[in-house]
């Protein structure tokens, strides 16, 4: 079966170029090529690992198979939060609108409420942070990933992330992280986040 990953490389340099503010195309080139390296290496992994016989039930547990599949777990998971993140940056500030400000009010009881909670989420973090429509309950909450291979929790719908690795703000913000998470909050692109809120 022939690998269906794509690499959006292109599609969010061009949306994002010159619409990040502080954070620098420097570091967005750096972040895409990091980006574009997991889906290369998933798209190798996926396609090893369906072209090689599976091993023995005994031989599983340390077998190159197990190996392969959580390098193509990480890399999955690592791709998939980098494409929300990318997906969500360049808005020019504002606020979020119609059901998407409504299900944030709601929940988080003001976009500032929402706001804070991410931001405390986010630096609570080592990895990744993320808002969630959570489908059981029909309301958005904000998980955290640690360690980097972590994933927000089934049966959720991710809307936005956040990358809270060294590379997403060290060339701009150093080691201020609040800086960068000041930043980036104060740019995100509401439209975007809105158009991945799944009909209910």
């Amino acid at each position: 079966m022939a690998s269906t990953i794509a690499d959006c490389t292109d599609l969010f340099r061009k949306k994002l170029f010159g619409k990040t503010g502080k954070i620098s195309e420097k570091t967005l080139e750096m972040h895409l090529g990091l980006y574009a390296i997991q889906v290369r290496r998933a798209k190798k992994l996926l396609s090893s690992i369906e072209e090689e016989d599976l091993p023995s039930d005994e031989r599983v547990d340390g077998s190159l198979f197990r190996a392969r599949k959580l390098d193509l777990s990480y890399c999955l998971s690592a791709a998939k939060s980098h494409e929300l993140y990318f997906h969500m940056l360049g808005g020019g500030g504002g606020s979020p609108q119609g059901a998407l400000r409504e299900w944030i009010d709601r929940d988080f009881g003001s976009l500032d409420g929402f706001l804070r909670e991410l931001r405390a989420t986010a630096l609570a973090s080592d990895s990744w942070a993320w808002t969630c429509l959570d489908q059981a309950s029909g309301r958005l909450i904000n998980l955290l990933g640690d360690p980097r291979g972590a994933v927000p929790f089934w049966g959720s719908s991710p809307l936005l992330a956040i990358d809270m690795e060294d590379h997403a703000f060290l060339l701009d913000f150093g080691w201020d992280r609040e800086a960068y998470l000041d930043a980036l909050l104060g740019q995100i692109d509401w439209e975007s986040v809105g158009r991945l809120l799944p009909l209910l």
